[in-house]
């Protein structure tokens, strides 16, 4: 009873080229995974493109080179609304790119198992599992960490906030996440804390606007930042390295993806839960 009460009811999408829609004939490509009980939802492409030349030799590779970056920008940006937004899918695929019929599967830790499924289904990537080196990744794995910690609907949570709190009316610019402890005696808590991912590798620009962005809220009230990184920058990485250093420069705490778990407990914790 135990074990199956860690399962988790999930919904199992195949992605097919279908490059003769009156043919019929497909190749599944990649596939999504959806998880309400986590607000998760895991996509995943091949990249064996030989096969898919194989398959279909006027195939447009770079379209579908494209896919797993699109469809990763799509669900971070529909995160607050994944069930319209897996609604809109099943509807809206019915040309060169088509969503299977619904499969439910059981799992346990769907973001860990999207890998296994993908290998049984369209076969291995053959430059083995993503790594979690880009600002949507990282945001992903965070988001799955606040969610299992409880944190996600709490009202004092905080998703999404516009930095032009602080700053300029108009301002684009917005935090992907914060809350504000609550007061305690003797306790340096009830100023707020602010959360943002980003690729140290990938993000020097962005790690310069948290930068700016930081100066002006410190300038309104006392504010802590948490940028979320993939890891720490090592000596070989010049570009980490140097997003590194603009960062901890600027007094913003650097907390690397693998403890996301274990930080998002931490929060738990301010919080009083």
């Amino acid at each position: 009873m135990a074990e199956t009460e860690n399962l988790k009811q999930c919904s199992l999408y195949l992605v097919q080229y279908v490059p003769d829609i009156v043919r019929g004939e497909f190749l599944n490509i990649g596939l999504f995974l959806f998880s309400p009980d986590e607000n998760y939802l895991g996509c995943l492409f091949t990249d064996d493109f030989r096969r898919i030349k194989r398959f279909h030799p006027q195939a447009d590779l770079e379209f579908l080179r494209e896919l797993q970056q699109d469809f990763e920008q799509q669900i971070d940006e529909h995160s607050d609304e994944l069930d319209s937004y897996v609604g809109w899918m099943e509807q809206s695929f019915s040309n060169l790119v088509q969503i299977g019929p619904v499969r439910s599967c059981l799992l346990r830790d769907p973001a860990a198992e999207i890998q296994d499924l993908f290998k049984r289904y369209v076969g291995a990537r053959t430059e083995g599992p993503l790594p979690v080196d880009t600002r949507v990744r990282v945001k992903q794995r965070l988001r799955l960490s606040f969610v299992r910690a409880g944190l996600w609907n709490l009202p004092q949570f905080e998703r999404n906030i516009r930095a032009s709190r602080w700053t300029h009316s108009g301002d684009p610019f917005t935090f992907d996440f914060g809350y504000r402890p609550p007061e305690i005696a003797g306790m340096p808590n009830g100023h707020i804390k602010l959360i943002h991912s980003l690729s140290l590798k990938r993000d020097i620009e962005l790690a310069k606007v948290l930068v700016y962005t930081m100066d002006h809220v410190r300038r309104s009230e006392p504010a802590d930042l948490t940028a979320v990184v993939e890891d720490l920058a090592s000596k070989e990485g010049e570009a980490a390295t140097l997003s590194q250093s603009i960062l901890t420069e600027a007094g913003i705490t650097i907390q690397p993806i693998a403890f996301a778990d274990e930080y998002a407990q931490s929060i738990r914790r301010e919080l009083a839960m």
